[in-house]
């Protein structure tokens, strides 16, 4: 036997969910607000503070980036080497300083990367020196770049001695010089230039972090810069040390962070946390009051009404104060539904009174098909002992037509071999009538005489065909064929009698899925009887289908599944 299971009570549930959801995150606030307390940032917190440092210093190598790439500008642009060459042609000082003048005046005079630029030829780097000083700034002269670059210009010439193609670093006071080497064509030197870089443009994120106390980076391998604060003290809770770079240089940043900034904001926190504490406890009384109010005790009412309906109380009401539009439309739900099941439980219970009226008058009408059997017996006696075999043969034929209409064993689904006793006893009654006006050719293989199809579903379209077929031109033939196709079975009844169109719109109304029978004649209702049969038994797939055929051919077929079958010995006889 299975074990039920049981389940807890809606309201059990939800409370244990509503403890769940307030309580336990605020015990976990409190406990990670705590350890945040003591532990200080933590591991985590470490790790975000590398994180934005590496950050910060990433941005700042980005923009060192940027500052590389515009140093290549002049090697690049076409009016750098046409003054060059025109220079080794006419030697013309004059014209070379103008033309390379022009050109790292457009390239520097307005980028804010740079305070400066120098070029100095490598001919006579003294002799032969461009200034271009950065507009924007407004802090320079020109007359003071000069003065500094003649104390910085050895140095800065010694540096890019060992450069050759790469990029260099020099620290010289309170100047950071970006110094390249510019080539002709064939690689050979044309001269140096330097770019006096605008430290806050580049470095300023990381002295805007209010949690480091100093930083410096170091450019380059051996161009240290103080960024912010002095030098590395070590007096600071933790030391970063963060490197990054690229092709062309490698920038390490170094930082002392301290982690009493990072906490100033959290002294009252506490008390932050008790104001939480007391307004998720009175948030959690209204809950429960609200849960009690509007929730437990509907559903409390309804249960019980469902439970005395259990009990037999059919048509049992329930009265309570909802308070809220939901509950009210269940509670006027259930009323309704209890007022409708007490009617069907009054309705059945005199329909079951009726039922039994029924079946009892059934069995009393049961005298009046076997008095007609009984009296056809007689008959068909009288006729043989008169010698009249033809009447004998209709009279017998005419029983079997009888007995399978008054299906008296219930069966609804018969063999095809049965059903085709009762179709050569219909035949036979209608050639009797016929004679040699109608003709009929049967060509069903024994093979599908097992299968079981609806008792009487081929005898209402044979009375159609022959109908159809014959009474109109005196004379006409019937076939009646079958296969199988697939997990169907296909039953054709053909006639010669032809189609109108208007016999046409009468059949598709007749066969139409929402035909309604109620109001047809008796006598038109037959193959849309067949048809409702097959769809009900078989589904949408299997019916009865009316279509012309070749010249004036008529074909019906009716479609049926072969989802059973009966065991089958051939016993059918015709009546002859």
């Amino acid at each position: 036997m299975a074990r039920v299971k049981k389940n807890r009570s809606l309201r059990g549930q939800m409370s244990f969910i509503i403890l769940l959801c307030w309580l336990l995150p605020m015990v976990l606030a409190a406990a990670v607000v705590g350890g945040y307390l003591t532990l200080g940032l933590g591991r985590q917190n470490r790790q975000a503070v590398t994180e934005q440092f590496q950050l910060n210093l990433q941005m700042g190598a980005d923009r060192v980036e940027s500052a590389v790439e515009a140093s290549r500008l002049p090697s690049y642009d076409p009016e750098f080497r046409a003054g060059w060459n025109q220079y080794l042609r006419d030697h013309e000082y004059a014209l070379l300083y103008r033309r390379y003048y022009t050109l790292f005046n457009r390239l520097y005079q307005s980028d804010s990367r740079f305070r400066y630029a120098v070029f100095s030829a490598a001919e006579d780097p003294e002799a032969m020196s461009i200034t271009v000083v950065n507009g924007s700034s407004g802090l320079l002269s020109t007359r003071q770049v000069q003065e500094q670059w003649r104390s910085d210009q050895p140095a800065v010439m010694k540096l890019a001695g060992g450069l050759d193609t790469s990029v260099g670093f020099l620290k010289r006071g309170g100047e950071v010089y970006l110094v390249r080497n510019l080539m002709d064509s064939d690689y050979q030197p044309v001269g140096v230039l330097a770019l006096a870089l605008d430290l806050p443009y580049y470095f300023e994120d990381l002295s805007l972090l209010p949690w480091v106390s100093s930083v410096s980076v170091e450019l380059g391998g051996d161009t240290v810069l103080p960024i912010k604060g002095d030098a590395l003290s070590g007096t600071g809770d933790e030391t970063l040390d963060v490197t990054v770079g690229n092709r062309d240089f490698i920038l390490r940043g170094r930082a002392e962070v301290d982690y009493s900034v990072l906490l100033a904001g959290f002294g009252a926190y506490r008390y932050v946390l008790g104001a939480m504490a007391l307004s998720l406890l009175l948030l959690l009384w209204f809950t429960f009051r609200f849960f009690r109010r509007k929730i437990s005790r509907p559903i409390d009412a309804l249960m019980g009404g469902a439970a005395d309906i259990q009990k037999g109380e059919w048509g049992r009401q329930i009265g309570c104060d909802a308070g809220s539009r939901e509950f009210e439309y269940l509670a006027a739900s259930f009323n309704q539904m209890s007022a409708q099941l007490q009617n069907q439980f009054t309705r059945l219970y005199q329909e079951e009174l009726a039922r039994k009226d029924a079946q009892i008058k059934a069995l009393q009408a049961h005298i009046n098909p076997h008095f007609l059997n009984n009296t056809l017996e007689i008959i068909n006696w009288q006729a043989r002992m008169s010698g009249d075999d033809r009447a004998s043969r209709m009279i017998e034929a005419l029983s079997t037509v009888l007995d399978a209409a008054l299906d008296r064993r219930g069966q609804p689904e018969v063999c095809l071999s049965e059903e085709m006793l009762y179709v050569d006893a219909y035949l036979y009654i209608v050639k009797q009538r016929f004679g040699q006006r109608l003709t009929v050719d049967v060509q069903l293989p024994e093979d599908l005489m097992g299968y079981r199809v609806p008792r009487l579903i081929l005898q209402p379209v044979i009375e159609n065909a022959v109908e159809h077929g014959v009474g109109p031109a005196g004379q006409g033939r019937v076939s009646l064929r079958g296969f199988r196709q697939g997990e169907f079975l296909i039953l054709e009844i053909e006639n010669d009698g032809g189609l109108s169109p208007r016999d046409e719109e009468h059949i598709s109304r007749l066969l139409s899925p929402n035909y309604d029978m109620a109001g047809e004649p008796s006598g038109n209702i037959g193959i849309a009887n067949v048809n409702l049969r097959l769809r009900i038994l078989y589904g949408p797939g299997c019916g009865l289908s009316i279509r012309r055929g070749e010249g004036s051919a008529v074909i019906a077929r009716l479609t049926v599944g072969c989802d059973s079958s009966c065991d089958f010995s051939p016993t059918r006889t015709d009546n002859k």
